[in-house]
């Protein structure tokens, strides 16, 4: 008798497909392992496993993008191969999309320094200053 679960997915209201079955891990990813013919396990995370099997080899140099931003999600249409570079650019626009807007109110209202939204924002002091200089540029215009 296999004690192996059955993989079982939920789908959210934006149409990401998450495993219900299974843990997910300390990142938010599910990984998938799998038993070989010589006995041995191997392990992937299952998105990437997806990806390959509905849209063909991830290229070399490239990484697997959740546009929906749900780790978890293992839905072929959410899925798109980045370059690690253009994936290191998009996470950080998300990830620092609500501080960033939070900090222009901010700098709004007190005309702080870029040090300070960098304390504030826990972002580097020169994301804090180019924030200001892309503020200050789109008020000249």
């Amino acid at each position: 008798m296999s004690s192996r679960r059955t993989l079982r997915f939920e789908e959210t209201e934006e149409g990401c497909f998450v495993p219900v079955s299974h843990k997910l891990n300390q990142d938010g990813y599910f990984r998938k392992r799998w038993r070989c013919e010589g006995g041995s396990d191997v392990g992937e995370m299952f998105h990437r496993f997806i990806y390959r099997a509905h849209h063909g080899e991830i290229p070399e140099g490239h990484e697997v993008d959740h546009m929906c931003r749900n780790r978890a999600c293992c839905n072929p249409e959410h899925l798109q191969a980045l370059s690690r570079r253009d994936h290191l650019v998009k996470t950080n626009k998300e990830r620092y999309a609500s501080r960033k807007t939070q900090a222009k109110k901010l700098w709004l209202e007190t005309k702080c320094t870029g040090t300070r939204l960098s304390e504030l924002f826990d972002v580097s002091f020169s994301s804090g200053c180019r924030w200001i200089r892309e503020w200050e540029s789109l008020a000249a215009i």
